[in-house]
């Protein structure tokens, strides 16, 4: 997929949900941050997000950080997302690169599996191995503007 950089003034949510791919690497190196914005707008939206950490699985953030049983492994929270005919975002933070083949396997299904409802896996990292691991796979985010943080603004996430 062709890298997106992302230019100050651009409502990052929308280019999430608008990139050609599945999977999106937001490239950050304070994931935290990310995940804040995106709880705040979940819980004003009503729209469906959830964040995976390594040591934690997966949680809902519109539904308070509830957690999303058999979700502790990135395999079995693929399989979740594949699973899923809703909308929704699954920010993942943790991630190690690079990932194995059925991790790519799953992401590969997700890719082709299309459906009507949007739902899309993103990877918070700046963890080379794990970028090159999804090169040709993800849509790209984040990596050319140096230093420039998401925020929401008038209920919208910018950066």
């Amino acid at each position: 997929m062709e890298a997106a950089g992302l230019q100050p003034g651009i409502d990052t949510l929308d280019r999430i949900v608008d990139a050609e791919s599945a999977l999106v690497v937001l490239r950050t190196d304070q994931p935290e941050v990310v995940v804040e914005q995106f709880r705040q707008i979940t819980r004003r939206s009503g729209q469906s997000a959830y964040v995976w950490y390594r040591d934690d699985g997966l949680r809902s953030l519109r539904e308070g950080d509830v957690r999303v049983p058999g979700c502790r492994r990135v395999s079995d929270t693929l399989r979740y997302v594949l699973q899923s005919m809703h909308f929704g975002i699954y920010l993942m933070i943790g991630v190690e690169g690079p990932l194995d083949r059925a991790e790519q396997t799953l992401l590969r299904q997700l890719e082709r599996g299309r459906s009507d409802q949007v739902r899309r896996v993103v990877l918070l990292t700046d963890d080379e191995a794990l970028i090159d691991s999804v090169e040709g796979l993800a849509t790209m985010m984040g990596g050319s503007v140096a230093g420039a943080r998401p925020r929401l603004r008038d209920g919208r996430w910018v950066v």
